[in-house]
């Protein structure tokens, strides 16, 4: 038996069904990554599938340990920059739930819609390489939609537990004044002071102003939001910052605290984006 492999469709199936995994799981993760590096992760993705079509002999252990370590791996730290081996265990991880329950929605589609009897029909009559390949984009498509909407409801009844979850108790003192805020846990804040690498948290403008009405030594920290957004924030240095979250008190000499103009939080459940770090954890716990 002959089997004709057309590489670019191998490519371009495999990448359009990563792109929609990695796309899923950034909406359920809230990961702070960019379209460009969802494709560059959806592309090794593809890459991959491209070798193994092209090379079937490859032993199996090889093929396993590529596709569910090695290439997996890649693509999480390539789609959603991480670096901590926990964060990408559980971005694989989700990856892997992902692509289970994106596959399950399709086959159940498939079996008991019109749409899968629409096509098993095609794929009779005309055979796997004609026109079922656009009903099975149809198919593809109201199976995205449906996980999208799961997704997006599973955000907003889980989100908000986790925001909960994530939510702390900060008091903040300088020159002898105390701003009490709350604040969020934020895991995807990475912004660090460019020349010793201190890790920045960040609070709204409203707060900082109270808090430091006449501020000396204020430094610039460079950031790249979300898309192509780039600038620079204000951030000074305080006296100390007190995080009591879950019963526990952290107490930070000397934090780095960025000024941000715009709300956190437009339902104003938090002012303030606490960076959890070594630093932290090395706290004080009085």
């Amino acid at each position: 038996m002959v089997y004709t492999v057309y590489i670019d469709v191998v490519f371009a199936v495999n990448m359009i069904m990563d792109i929609v995994v990695l796309t899923v799981l950034n909406r359920v993760l809230s990961y702070r990554t960019t379209k460009r590096r969802i494709l560059a992760g959806a592309a090794i993705g593809g890459l991959w599938a491209c070798v193994l079509s092209l090379c079937p002999g490859i032993p199996a252990a090889v093929q396993m340990i590529g596709t569910y370590v090695a290439v997996s791996g890649l693509m999480a730290v390539t789609a959603y920059s991480l670096e901590r081996p926990k964060d990408i265990l559980t971005a694989v991880a989700g990856i892997y739930l992902t692509s289970v329950v994106l596959g399950g929605v399709l086959l159940m589609l498939r079996e008991n819609t019109r749409a899968g009897w629409y096509v098993q029909r095609l794929l009779c009559e005309e055979g796997a390489g004609g026109i079922p390949a656009a009903a099975w984009i149809c198919l593809a498509a109201g199976a995205i939609g449906a996980v999208y909407g799961l997704t997006g409801l599973w955000s907003q009844v889980l989100g908000r537990a986790a925001r909960r979850k994530c939510l702390c108790r900060v008091c903040l003192r300088c020159g002898g004044r105390e701003e009490q805020v709350i604040g969020l846990i934020d895991t995807g804040n990475r912004l660090r002071e460019p020349v010793t690498g201190r890790p920045v948290h960040v609070a709204e403008e409203e707060v900082m102003r109270r808090l430091c009405p006449a501020v000396k030594g204020v430094m610039y920290v460079p950031y790249q939001a979300v898309g192509t957004e780039k600038g620079m924030l204000a951030a000074m240095f305080l006296d100390q910052m007190e995080v009591e979250e879950e019963g526990r008190r952290y107490i930070l000499e000397k934090p780095l605290v960025a000024v941000l103009r715009q709300k956190l939080s437009a339902a104003g459940e938090y002012q303030m984006l606490v960076q959890r770090t070594e630093e932290f954890y090395a706290a004080k716990r009085p």
